[in-house]
């Protein structure tokens, strides 16, 4: 646990997500300190918002309704920014989905703004027939959010 809160003090840009909010992302934020750490941390946070929600997990969840639930367990806000797909999916693929009660995630970047979040967006979509992040489109972001870097393949709006 030691290592673990010293890489957090000590990094330069943490990132959550993307992951199962409640299985996968939350429970992190349970675990004594971490949260703390997070929040006194310089580091950049940076939330990768999921695609498409999870069927009784996250069913008619937004972006802010991630975040919030991020920051209700962890008992406090968490991150400067969040991190959007601006990928299309295709009608069919949609449709898809809805059968089995998934749905892409609706952004809502004005409720984020207002939260104090920076909202960054760029193509994460990983082409093909399921909907998934595509790895190094996210490693290109995180990239240039920890060496500040902008290419003008991010596209960012600032919390007003």
């Amino acid at each position: 646990m030691k290592e673990t809160l010293a890489a957090i003090e000590s990094a330069d840009l943490i990132t959550i997500g993307p992951g199962s909010l409640f299985t996968s992302i939350i429970p992190n934020l349970l675990v004594s300190g971490i949260p703390q750490a997070i929040r006194k941390s310089r580091a950049h946070k940076a939330y990768f918002v999921n695609l498409m929600t999870q069927p009784g997990e996250t069913t008619n969840f937004t972006a802010p309704d991630h975040v919030i639930a991020m920051d209700a367990h962890a008992g406090g806000k968490l991150l400067d920014s969040v991190v959007v797909s601006t990928s299309r999916i295709s009608p069919a693929v949609k449709r898809r989905y809805a059968e089995q009660n998934a749905t892409p995630i609706e952004h809502d970047t004005e409720t984020l703004r207002e939260m104090g979040l920076e909202v960054i967006g760029a193509d994460l979509l990983q082409r093909g027939a399921r909907v998934r992040h595509n790895s190094d489109a996210i490693a290109r972001v995180a990239i240039e959010l920890a060496t500040s870097h902008y290419t003008g393949t991010l596209c960012r709006t600032k919390p007003q």
